[in-house]
């Protein structure tokens, strides 16, 4: 029997994150191919790993995050140490790291051991995501370059975040796309339908309550579209008392309704009639791609990276203040324009045979991203090492 190749995921935790659900996905596909090891920097698993993983922690037992600028530091000092001892008491051959501190760690293993392999992925867009604090700006202008270059490979979800690095972080090595998996199911599944345009219209969003992922947006929206429309909202953050007050304040605080994290949110979203994303920037959004996987008809905003590839195969669009494109696969309309995205909500509530379409569309652009289709793109950028 040939020996499979001994690799390593490395995140900092399982979670609810984009880039946690990215990796507990590839888990099942990578162990048909290669021996895995799953390192972590916390003992956080809240969604489902592979039974044939091999899971290290490099934290003690009940550790988490430190809010003390200098104990993460300390920690983060410790943590490089044990990262690298796991790599050689394991003999990890390829390690596949996801996120900027897990990325510095690899380039710090990698310039250690020149032998080792090393692939890093970036998950967001950083001159936008590492910008609003001085210090998190300065620090990563710095790091990235420097540590990142020293890997072998890297691949993020968007081609707009690899050009990112290129021209704002001086990336030099070879730089890939391969997009964010998802599980389809074998059969297109059944949708809320009402035709009675008197009934209750859901609209649902997913992702955490926080500044970027701009909820108020929506919230706004449906505080300008009549009683019979309802959102439901999950996720959970900083801003949620915000939100929830925002909401009382426009007077639709019985029609906004906030669940919290929920696992296998996908049973969840299908109860309603249409997602919606109102983000002011992504990588490459899972939650679309989840919505799309049920065939729920998707309104997006056309931040930078992400929805554009996904809802229109890269083709750029231009989107009047107040309004709403057609896009292929779902509707864009512009970011943090309230209006718009209200205007495009009452267009799939109005236009039902519309609304069925991009149903259709959704589940059939959803099942390209296949984590059957996906793993072997990532198979095959680790066998070219």
């Amino acid at each position: 029997m040939e020996r499979k190749r001994k690799i390593a995921l490395f995140v900092s935790a399982i979670g609810f994150g984009g880039a946690e659900k990215v990796v507990s996905l590839l888990l099942d596909e990578l162990t048909k191919y290669f021996d895995v090891t799953l390192i972590l920097l916390y003992d956080e698993i809240k969604l489902p790993i592979a039974k044939n993983a091999k899971v290290i922690v490099l934290s003690k037992p009940g550790e988490t995050f430190k809010s003390s600028k200098i104990a993460r530091a300390i920690d983060n000092i410790k943590f490089i140490f044990k990262y690298q001892k796991v790599l050689k008491k394991e003999n990890i051959e390829v390690s596949v790291s996801f996120l900027v501190r897990q990325n510095i760690f690899n380039g710090i293993a990698k310039m250690r051991n020149p032998k080792l392999k090393t692939i890093i992925s970036e998950r967001c867009f950083p001159s936008i995501m590492y910008s609003h604090d001085r210090t998190t700006s300065f620090l990563t202008k710095m790091l990235i370059p420097f540590f990142y270059n020293k890997n072998d490979k890297l691949f993020s979800n968007s081609i707009y975040i690899n050009n990112d690095l290129v021209s704002n972080y001086n990336i030099k090595i070879d730089t890939s796309v391969i997009y964010n998996p998802i599980l389809t199911e074998n059969r297109k599944p059944r949708l809320k339908s009402y035709h009675d345009l008197e009934k209750i219209f859901k609209v649902v969003t997913v992702g955490r309550l926080i500044p970027v992922k701009n909820q108020k947006s929506i919230v706004e929206s449906i505080s300008m579209l009549p009683s019979n429309f309802y959102l439901d909202l999950y996720g959970d953050g900083e801003l949620l008392e915000t939100l929830q007050t925002q909401a009382k304040e426009l007077n639709v605080g019985e029609r906004v309704q906030f669940h919290g994290n929920v696992n296998q949110v996908k049973k969840h979203i299908i109860e309603n009639h249409c997602f919606v994303l109102s983000s002011l920037t992504e990588g490459f959004p899972n939650v679309v791609l989840e919505a799309m996987s049920v065939g729920l008809p998707v309104i997006s905003t056309n931040c930078m990276s992400g929805p554009l590839e996904l809802l229109n195969d890269n083709e750029k669009v231009t989107i009047l203040s107040g309004s709403f494109v057609k896009a292929k696969y779902g509707l864009l309309v512009n970011v943090d324009d309230a209006v718009g995205l209200s205007q495009a909500i009452k267009f799939l509530q109005n236009n039902i045979e519309q609304r069925e379409m991009y149903s259709r569309l959704s589940y059939e652009r959803a099942k390209t991203y296949d984590v059957s289709n996906i793993g072997i793109h990532v198979k095959n950028l680790i066998d070219s090492l």
